[in-house]
């Protein structure tokens, strides 16, 4: 280290201390919030830009300091009680000279009255435009960081992004980005462009105060005022939420008053479950069997039978008897061995007895489908903690209560009671905090033949929750793609944690409920879960990688691409058509996504010159004239995925063209065409080849309705077919915002 590094590193040192200690002395004194002038400190101590200011104490003082700063300044009142200045008169600008200072001084003395303890005299600060920056802790993912347009219209047009503490480079560098300002921060009206590093520099700088100060609730720059292209804090506001005594852990998160279903999980959850006897047991008893298959133990009995489980089935119930086949057990204790997992489809009144008896046997892991607890209220809850002491107490994987149960199609195992559900296998995994939408989901890509490898319904979370389940996901193999269905989450930083490990190797698609204030009311009085804020949700699946979806279609959609295609290297797309009109609403699509239309080279011009007739197109969209229903087709396609200029490919109306000559196409019920012409299968097969060989995604939209949102082919990529231009354009974006991602995260941008 050279003796000038060593010097400012001293400097930073002594800062920081300094900043400590107005810190602990204002909670000493039972302040509420820090003076500008001490917050100001607190700010440059972490490197935050500030203007130049002295605090003074009188008049004579006032007048001394705007002699020693010369030029225009700004003189603010400063007091314990002092907190929004510029309403109340108490900031008083374009102040020059010692006289004119010492007059603001006497002006602020008789509007703040006993209020007053000083003031702060400062340089004016240049620019026109006006930011504002903060922080604020929220009470499930801890300390957030705040942009926004500021100045007066802050709260007006409530234009601001958010971002979860710590920031990592790539955090702070896109956060302005999220604003619908944000044309702002480029060069404006003869104002050059914002400098965006020392932007990133203030917001990470907000973040280390957030985790290194607990005891501070807020932070509040407004204005952050733009000087030249350098961000200024020409106000700034720091409230404190703790008082002297209290003791909090860095970067913690406040207590929630109704934390009922918090404390369910207090002692009971372990560090990181094992799940492999959930999803991947050699046995599986049925306790509450039944052959009755409107009763969930029956239900359940009959869909892992149906399933073909491969491993040994015992139901359980005192009656005994046979059921579908198989001879009953009067008690756990006849069963001939230990099985892996448990299905509980028991009355409330006897899953607590039942459960010990699990564990008393060796069971290791069970699946509660009884509902009748924490989502209940208090009592409910209190029934639930019972239960994860009983499952702490001997070792067993909870899952649930209140749940649909699990699937898993490589182990064959379909272990859910009420519905039956039979995917086909594939790339896809689903975890649900509601009952009902995960059956609605799976059930959904049935219906479309998207593959699903494992479900898991987790109920009221006592024990393992949705993220514990996302951790498991994350290292297996059979899993390509995650998908989930949230409502509320108790432990943000254990989504945070999970997510991005999981999305650093595999995509990960999730449908939030509850994020307008109907929704959050709704999935509060259903789940009994804490539905957080919303924006602040977004943020943070923005950072760790999380494919935000906005229905179950989507999620379907956007699963079965991420799962089946390549990520596309760029936002480059390339429209093939045997129609003009879907070309013309595609390219709408394609922009109005965020995408680009690829510009074609003359080299690709002059190939397919030689494929088409003299009036086609010559531009992308290409229109191929209704002369693609051929080799003229194949060919085509070819010359597009091997242009360098292409990084993606919509393929309009090659798939399900209705038959002619009287023939007549086979349909399903739904109107669906089933199965595909020969031509068809053929043109599937060279989707796959390319996407195999170039590495580049192609999505195809048919002409009418086709069965199949996959076509394994068993190719490493599968075709994937979507409704509409618009879905298939809507899903290339997502695609290409998580490529880019991946990348920067192999750059080491992000984390």
């Amino acid at each position: 280290m050279t003796a000038e590094a060593g010097r400012l590193d001293t400097a930073a040192q002594e800062a920081a201390e300094w900043a400590e200690m107005l810190v602990r002395e204002a909670i000493g004194y039972g302040s509420a919030a820090l003076d500008e002038a001490a917050a100001k400190t607190v700010l440059a101590a972490y490197g935050i830009p500030v203007p130049a200011g002295i605090l003074v104490g009188d008049e004579k003082e006032a007048a001394a300091a705007a002699e020693r700063l010369g030029g225009k300044l700004a003189v603010k009142a400063v007091g314990e009680n002092i907190l929004h200045k510029t309403e109340k008169g108490l900031v008083l600008l374009d102040v020059e000279g010692g006289e004119a200072a010492a007059e603001a001084f006497r002006i602020l003395r008789k509007r703040a009255g006993d209020d007053l303890a000083g003031a702060l005299v400062e340089r004016m600060v240049g620019g026109r435009r006006e930011f504002m920056a903060g922080m604020k802790r929220d009470p499930v993912f801890g300390p957030v960081i705040a942009f926004g347009l500021g100045g007066v219209l802050t709260e007006v047009l409530a234009d601001v992004a958010f971002a979860v503490a710590p920031l990592s480079e790539r955090d702070a560098l896109g956060l302005p980005a999220g604003i619908r300002s944000s044309r702002l921060l480029e060069a404006f009206r003869g104002e050059p462009a914002v400098d965006r590093r020392a932007l990133a520099q203030v917001l990470r700088a907000l973040a280390r105060i957030a985790l290194d100060f607990p005891e501070i609730a807020e932070i509040d720059i407004n204005p952050l005022k733009i000087d030249g292209d350098r961000p200024v804090a020409a106000d700034a506001l720091v409230i404190l939420r703790a008082q002297a005594g209290e003791e909090h852990k860095p970067g913690e998160a406040p207590a929630i008053a109704t934390a009922d279903r918090r404390a369910i999980r207090v002692g009971g959850r372990q560090a990181r479950p094992d799940l492999s006897a959930v999803l991947a047991p050699r046995s599986v008893a049925i306790i509450g069997a039944s052959d009755d298959v409107t009763k969930w133990g029956g239900s359940a009995l009959r869909n892992l039978l149906d399933g073909g489980f491969s491993g040994a089935v015992y139901p359980v119930n005192p009656r005994g008897g046979v059921y579908f086949g198989v001879p009953a057990y009067t008690s756990l204790a006849e069963v001939p061995e230990a099985p892996d997992l448990a299905l509980l489809a028991v009355g409330a009144a006897q899953v607590e007895g039942v459960l010990e008896d699990c564990g008393r046997r060796g069971i290791k892991a069970a699946v509660v489908f009884t509902a009748g607890y924490s989502e209940t209220g208090t009592e409910g809850a209190e029934r639930e903690q019972r239960l994860v002491e009983i499952a702490a107490a001997y070792g067993v994987t909870l899952i649930g209560p209140n749940c649909m149960g699990v699937l898993a199609n490589e182990s064959r195992l379909h272990g859910t009671g009420f519905v039956a559900l039979h995917p086909p296998q594939g790339r896809l995994s689903f975890v649900s905090q509601s009952g009902s939408m995960g059956p609605t989901v799976v059930n959904l890509c049935e219906r479309r033949g998207i593959g699903v490898e494992k479900f898991v319904s987790v109920g009221n979370e006592a024990q393992v929750s949705a993220f514990d389940v996302l951790d498991y996901l994350a290292e297996d193999p059979a899993t390509g793609c995650v998908m989930m269905y949230l409502e509320g989450i108790e432990d943000g930083r254990h989504f945070l944690d999970a997510a991005q490990r999981t999305t650093a190797s595999k995509p990960v698609v999730v449908l939030r409920g509850g994020l307008t204030e109907a929704g959050s009311k709704a999935a509060a009085s259903h789940t009994g879960a804490l539905a957080g804020s919303a924006a602040v949700f977004q943020a943070a699946a923005r950072q760790c990688g999380v494919v935000m979806s906005k229905t179950a279609q989507d999620l379907v959609d956007l699963g079965a691409c991420l799962a089946y295609l390549p990520l596309p290297r760029g936002r480059r797309v390339a429209v093939v058509t045997n129609g003009g009109g879907p070309g013309v609403l595609a390219a709408d699509a394609v922009v109005l996504n965020g995408l680009t239309l690829a510009r074609l080279p003359d080299s690709v011009i002059a190939a397919l010159d030689s494929l088409l007739p003299p009036f086609w197109s010559k531009r992308n969209p290409l229109d191929l004239v209704a002369a693609g229903f051929g080799e003229v087709g194949f060919r085509a396609l070819e010359v597009l995925a091997g242009c360098e200029e292409v990084d993606a490919i919509l393929a309009l109306n090659f798939l399900g063209v209705p038959s002619t000559g009287g023939k007549t196409r086979p349909r399903l019920a739904n109107g669906e065409y089933d199965g595909f012409t020969d031509w068809e299968t053929e043109f599937l097969r060279l989707v796959a080849t390319l996407m195999t060989e170039t590495g580049k995604p192609i999505i195809n939209v048919p002409d009418h309705p086709v069965y199949g949102t996959t076509q394994d082919l068993g190719d490493h990529w599968a075709p994937v077919i979507l409704a509409s231009p618009w879905a298939a354009a809507q899903a290339l974006d997502r695609m290409a915002w998580y490529a880019e991602y991946r990348q920067e995260l192999t750059r080491g941008i992000v984390g």
